[in-house]
């Protein structure tokens, strides 16, 4: 997933086009949803997306849908903005290729800029469940800091727990 990741696995990394999310798209993204996760997003949340599309790319690999990354702006209880990464996901044959690395740089750099800042936004965080040691791994490369355990907090996949990672955003 990360870049030494990459180089360590051998396999060649790859440059992603970055595209972004539609209404006339979202139904790939929903098929590499279902293709990447142990779980299915009801429509709601693809309609909840919407209102979302600057915060959301999808990475394109040879014109071929290969992976996305999905964020949403939200209110902080002691004041600004946090995104939170809802999903990141990349297709399995395309893994370990700096792909992930290359989404997930995106929303920290549109995090910086100054439409964003206007915005007040502080933070970036998102949850990963406790046993993907390679989610938390890759996410620390990238300055993001384990805040809080929840228990319980998916349904229909085991483990149910997961991280709370944070990553502030320097104004």
């Amino acid at each position: 997933m990360a870049e030494g990741e990459a180089e360590a696995s051998g396999r060649r990394k790859l440059k992603l086009d970055l595209g972004s999310l539609t209404e006339k798209n979202m139904g790939q993204l929903k098929k590499l949803n279902t293709a990447t996760f142990p779980v299915k997003y009801k429509d709601q949340f693809y309609l909840d997306l919407v209102k979302y599309f600057e915060f959301c790319r999808l990475g394109f690999y040879a014109d071929v849908l290969v992976g996305s990354i999905c964020c949403r702006l939200e209110d902080r209880t002691d004041g600004g903005k946090a995104l939170y990464i809802m999903t990141l996901s990349i297709l399995k044959p395309y893994r370990q290729r700096n792909l992930a690395s290359q989404l997930v740089q995106w929303i920290l750099d549109r995090a910086q800029r100054k439409e964003c800042q206007d915005k007040d936004v502080r933070e970036i965080y998102l949850h990963v469940q406790t046993s993907n040691k390679t989610a938390l791994a890759f996410y620390k490369k990238f300055g993001f800091k384990v805040t809080e355990k929840i228990e319980d907090y998916y349904h229909n996949i085991d483990p149910p727990d997961c991280y709370v990672l944070r990553r502030p955003m320097n104004g």
